[in-house]
């Protein structure tokens, strides 16, 4: 077997050592950035000052001077609430009623979607949501008749509601109503 000579052997090393970078890298980027995201949004200055811990909050329309999200979509009204089910459960409900769509998504810590509910899904019921944590807690409530039991991934979590508005001028004594059916509050 032929030996490396020193000049091989120290890009050999360089190589491996690049690579091995770029991999520990795109691990902790992809593993972080979710997380670090999520934790801006959930405990950042939007969040302290719309207090949306444990309850419903309700940011004023999109304008297109609005970028607290990117690309925010001015046909829609949005309503939000940082959950947390350390010490119990926490209940969400709503009750839009409206003819145009609506929905209501769950993200985890990690900013995975594992809850969404819509007009279509929710067909005309009131939404009432039972939220627990995976290992549930040692003072278990009893959970209020017709009420769905969802159980999320994470402790702590984000609630967003999206209701759908072609003219909010001319809609909003209907969509205002309908969004602020949302609470988030809990058990």
């Amino acid at each position: 077997m032929k030996r490396w000579s020193d000049h091989r052997r120290l890009w050999f090393y360089r190589v491996l050592t690049l690579v091995t970078t770029a991999i520990l890298v795109h691990l902790l980027a992809v593993w972080a950035a979710p997380r670090l995201i999520m934790q801006v949004l959930m405990h950042g200055p939007m969040a302290q000052t719309m207090n949306m811990q444990n309850q419903a909050a309700f940011p004023p329309p999109v304008t297109a001077a609005a970028r607290t999200v990117v690309m925010p979509s001015p046909d829609l009204l949005y309503s939000v609430c940082v959950y947390n089910v350390t010490t119990g459960p926490v209940r969400v409900s709503a009750n839009p009623n409206l003819k145009s769509y609506w929905s209501i998504a769950l993200y985890a810590a990690n900013s995975d979607n594992f809850f969404v509910i819509n007009d279509r899904k929710a067909d005309g019921t009131p939404v009432d949501l039972w939220l627990v944590s995976e290992g549930g807690t040692s003072n278990a409530r009893p959970i209020p008749t017709g009420a769905r039991v969802v159980v999320s991934p994470s402790k702590t979590g984000f609630l967003l509601m999206r209701v759908l508005t072609g003219d909010y001028e001319a809609e909003k004594s209907v969509i205002e109503p309908a969004r602020r059916t949302l609470a988030c509050t809990p058990a």
